[in-house]
C-alpha cells in the first residue's frame, strides 16, 4: 500500500541555501509600463521537481487558492528536470490603480515538490516540500528621482527616552529601502542596532529603532547601514544626522 507524508518548509526572503530549485534573482522589479516579465528558474538538484507559483499581497500564509494579487504566472505549475532551467511569465492583471508616486510591494511564492518515481511508488515516503517567498516591487515610471540616488536621501534623528535613546530613519523617496544592518557611530563609539529591529522602510515613511543606552549625537555622527539593492547585492551607505 502506497503511503506518503508531506512536510512543508517555508524559506524566508534571504536564504534559499537548501533549495534545489531557485530563481535567478532574489527579487523582482516589475516596471509598471510593462505588461509582463520573464522569471528564470533552475534545478540544481539531481532529481526532477514540480514547481507551483503564485503571488500575494503580504499574507505569508497564502496558498494558490487564497492568494489575491494583480498578477498571474504562466505556467503556474511545471516540471523542471535535474540540472535544467525553466522560464515562466509574470503578467500584470491589475487596473493600474496603484499609487503613481511610489512603489507597491507584492510577494512571489514558489513551492517545489520532488517528483515521485514509479519504481518506488509502493513504498512509504516522507516528502519534503520547500516554499520560497520573494519580494516583487511594482515600480511606476512616474516616481520622482533615481533609485540609485535613493540611499543618499535617507536621514536620521536621535531622540532621548527615559531609559535610552532611539534612532528614527527617514526614507523621503518613492522607493522601498530594504535595510539589513545598522550601526550608529558617535564620537569614535559604535552602537549596533539589534538586527531583528532592522527592516524595510516603505516609501515616504520612517522607522524607529531603540538603542541600549542614552547617546548624544553631534553634527559628525553617522548611521552606517547596509541594504539590498535592485540586483540583490548588499551595499553600504552612511546616513547623516538630520539637522534641526
Amino acid at each position: 500500500m502506497f503511503r506518503f507524508f508531506v512536510v512543508s518548509l517555508l524559506f524566508g526572503l534571504a536564504s534559499l541555501t537548501y533549495a534545489s530549485v531557485v530563481m535567478t534573482n532574489t527579487r523582482v522589479i516589475f516596471q509598471a509600463e510593462h505588461k509582463d516579465q520573464t522569471l528564470q528558474f533552475s534545478n540544481k538538484g539531481n532529481i526532477p521537481y514540480l514547481v507551483q507559483v503564485w503571488l500575494d499581497q503580504g499574507n505569508d500564509k497564502s496558498t494558490p487558492d487564497t492568494a489575491e494579487a494583480p498578477f498571474i504566472v504562466t505556467p503556474q505549475v511545471f516540471r523542471i528536470n535535474p540540472n535544467a532551467g525553466q522560464t515562466a511569465r509574470l503578467l500584470y492583471t491589475g487596473d493600474n490603480q496603484h499609487p503613481k508616486d511610489r512603489e507597491s510591494i507584492f510577494y512571489l511564492n514558489f513551492r517545489q515538490i520532488p517528483a515521485l518515481s514509479q519504481s518506488t511508488a509502493d513504498q512509504n515516503k516522507l516528502i519534503m516540500t520547500l516554499h520560497s517567498r520573494l519580494k516583487v516591487f511594482y515600480r511606476p515610471k512616474t516616481i520622482l528621482g533615481n533609485v540609485e540616488a535613493m540611499p543618499k536621501k535617507w536621514t536620521y534623528t536621535l531622540q532621548q527616552q527615559t531609559k535610552g535613546s532611539t534612532v528614527t530613519v527617514y526614507n523621503p523617496t518613492g522607493y522601498y529601502a530594504n535595510l539589513t544592518t545598522a550601526t550608529l557611530k558617535v564620537k569614535q563609539q559604535s552602537y549596533s542596532i539589534d538586527p531583528k529591529s532592522v527592516a524595510m522602510i516603505a516609501p515616504y515613511s520612517s522607522v524607529t529603532w531603540p538603542l541600549p543606552k542614552k547617546v548624544t549625537a553631534d553634527q559628525d555622527s553617522v548611521l552606517s547601514v547596509t541594504y539590498v539593492n535592485d540586483y540583490g547585492a548588499i551595499a553600504r551607505q552612511d546616513i547623516p544626522v538630520q539637522q534641526p
